[in-house]
């Protein structure tokens, strides 16, 4: 079965075939406006990094409606990844904004800079938008429709019978690995569902209070 997508931060991952430094590098030579290099904030980033990782500073002017943003790259092996992209003038961004510099930095940097590099090097976009089952196992993903298209959810987990099936959700969820956060549970059941905010959040702390008590049970009888 599937859901309705939920629009999600999107991840952007650069996957080197050599060096880091050649990545920095080649990004750095394809940096124009309305990307600028922010030396001096990298500087201050990378006093506090550990091991030795590198960072890249980046921001972009604003557009549209898109507050001017600081980008940060972070070292990860022989790669980067954006660790986050962070607005100059307003509190936040929100999660369309956030993938409107993500992808405007994929089309004017990263892919013109994997492509002129000698030894090249990958550009891995994640989907802005994600269901259920990007996020769970079959099993414990149809147990959840299971609960939430027969719950009452004026009650939620409440009546004996729609508890049942919230603790094979809470029980099929315990034994894969493959789990959602609380926060996606709750985006989940608001936006696709339609439970109101209050009862999305009560189970949402119940889900995590009761895995986390599974997992000390089985801690308990190893």
């Amino acid at each position: 079965m599937t859901d309705k997508s939920i629009e999600v931060f999107q991840n952007l991952h650069l996957k080197g075939r050599s060096s880091a430094r050649s990545i920095r590098a080649s990004i750095l030579a394809q940096v124009q406006a309305p990307w600028h290099h922010d030396q001096e904030r990298e500087d201050d980033i990378r006093g506090h990094a550990s091991d030795g990782e590198d960072v890249i500073v980046l921001v972009r002017d604003e557009f549209d409606d898109v507050d001017e943003s600081g980008m940060v790259l972070w070292q990860e092996g022989e790669g980067y990844r954006v660790s986050n992209i962070v607005p100059r003038n307003v509190g936040e961004l929100g999660i369309t904004k956030y993938n409107a510099i993500l992808r405007d930095f994929v089309a004017r940097i990263a892919e013109p800079a994997a492509s002129a590099s000698a030894s090249g090097f990958g550009v891995e976009l994640t989907s802005p938008h994600q269901s259920l089952d990007d996020w769970l196992d079959a099993e414990p993903a149809a147990a959840l429709r299971r609960f939430s298209r027969a719950a009452n959810k004026s009650t939620g987990a409440a009546h004996p019978m729609d508890r049942a099936r919230w603790y094979a959700f809470l029980i099929a969820t315990h034994h894969t690995s493959k789990r959602l956060d609380t926060d996606q549970l709750v985006r989940w059941l608001v936006e696709v569902e339609h439970w109101s905010e209050d009862t999305a959040h009560e189970l949402a702390i119940d889900y995590e209070f009761a895995l986390g008590l599974l997992e000390q049970y089985d801690q308990s009888r190893s």
